[in-house]
């Protein structure tokens, strides 16, 4: 009997990790049209107000000069700014998907 409720117990512990880990990236990182759970947006303002929306696009320009600057300073080779321009590519593309219109 005590291994279902263990197993419970995991989804509960995980669920509410991942509640924890939201209402985080809401009071930091907040974007505009991104989706915000009720219970994140419940817990994340149990710390104060909460921050305005930010521009997918702001936070994308800023990371993409992050890793130019990376890459001009000899941080970062060729390979790893290629690797960080993909992740931002594919993040833009979730953030800010192309409409193309319809004939």
């Amino acid at each position: 009997m005590p291994a279902p409720l263990v197993a419970v117990a995991l989804v509960a512990l995980g669920y509410a990790a991942l509640i924890c880990a939201h209402a985080h990236v809401i009071r930091r990182h907040r974007v505009r049209g991104a989706y915000e759970p009720r219970a994140a947006l419940w817990l994340a303002r149990r710390f104060g107000p909460l921050p305005e929306p930010a521009d997918a696009g702001e936070r994308l320009a800023r990371s993409e000069r992050r890793a130019t600057r990376r890459l001009l300073r000899g941080d970062a080779d060729p390979a790893q700014y290629r690797a960080a321009m993909a992740r931002l590519a594919a993040l833009e593309s979730q953030e800010r998907p192309l409409r193309a219109a319809r004939r």
